[in-house]
């Protein structure tokens, strides 16, 4: 349940449809179509009081899957169904489903949904690197001629300073990278702590299949990836990282190069590597994979406001997905 005034609003109706994530697409469009869309946002979101939007969403928080991942139609239907019921109990005007990935397995939810007047906004992709079973080297030679230069260049000025590079279990994420962590997330004007990060830190050690990749120099940690490995869907979530500000090669590194290594020494895994800069990860051979977030309001008035206010937002996405879409294959 999320109320209109949760303070987690990462799934909260108001902020995915006309909130920050809205507002910063529309500041990134050109001049010429800006103003045009701010104005169309503007009159949407007075269509809609910030009250009448409680509601009961099915996400899985931090994962790159559905929050419904039951098997066959007539066991997704019975949950969408129980959510329903939920919500009406509860009184919630709105009932949402996220992140529902835009892949064959998930064809049944999606047409369930839609059957059932839901309606579908893009709000993001997936950026999914395949890793080629046989190793980096495989991995650099998909690329063309001057970029896997460019790319074997980066690889090889990190491995010039000798870092010690390893792939621990939960005990690699140690107390020395809180600061790492810290100064990252301040860099990127998220407001945290070093109790906040520890916190972060602490969460993460309690799910299981935590792995750290990490490499240490002289002076100390110069970067890390804690990531979980889901053995049976063959994936590789990243979820906390961190590189030093002195050598910009370690993110590339680490983010990516051993990543992609011991992803490859197990045989071949999917990286996930989550949503933004669509850009820069579909420029180290990410393809994406669009997210949809289905909404229905029981309120007719309301359910046309959203999907108003849906159609914006997923052209704003479908903006930046396909910009980004053409960036591997001019590299």
């Amino acid at each position: 349940m999320i109320p209109h005034d949760c303070p987690h609003t990462t799934y909260a109706t108001w902020s995915v449809l006309f909130g920050s994530p809205v507002r910063d697409l529309l500041h990134r469009l050109p001049d010429d179509a800006r103003s045009d869309r701010l104005r169309q946002a503007a009159e949407l979101g007075r269509r809609v009081r910030v009250e009448d939007t409680d509601t009961l969403a099915v996400i899985s928080p931090g994962s790159t899957r559905p929050g419904v991942t039951a098997g066959g139609e007539r066991a997704l239907a019975a949950l969408v169904s129980g959510a329903e019921r939920i919500a009406a109990e509860q009184g919630l005007p709105v009932v949402e489903f996220g992140n529902v990935r835009d892949e064959p397995e998930w064809t049944a939810l999606h047409r369930i949904l839609r059957e059932r007047g839901y309606v579908p906004v893009t709000t993001g992709a997936d950026a999914v690197l395949d890793v080629p079973t046989e190793g980096l080297d495989a991995y650099f030679d998909g690329f063309r001629s001057h970029r896997r230069k460019v790319l074997r260049k980066e690889r090889a000025r990190f491995l010039d300073r000798r870092p010690r590079v390893a792939v621990l279990g939960a005990e690699g994420l140690t107390p020395d990278l809180v600061e790492l962590q810290l100064d990252r997330y301040r860099r990127y004007g998220h407001e945290a702590d070093a109790d906040a990060v520890r916190d972060r830190f602490r969460r993460a050690l309690s799910i299981p299949g935590l792995r750290v990749l990490r490499a240490d120099g002289e002076g100390g940690p110069l970067g890390f990836v804690a990531f979980y490995e889901d053995l049976p869907h063959r994936r590789l979530v990243p979820r906390l990282g961190a590189f030093s500000t002195e050598d910009r090669g370690s993110y590339f590194n680490l983010a990516y190069y051993e990543l992609i290594a011991h992803a490859a020494r197990g045989g071949g895994f999917r990286i996930h590597y989550g949503e933004s800069t669509y850009g820069a990860k579909a420029a180290r051979g990410c393809r994406l994979t669009r997210l949809v977030t289905y909404f229905r309001a029981a309120d007719p008035h309301l359910h046309d406001a959203l999907t108003a206010a849906g159609a914006l937002r997923s052209h704003l996405e479908e903006r930046e997905i396909t910009a980004a879409e053409g960036t591997y294959a001019a590299s």
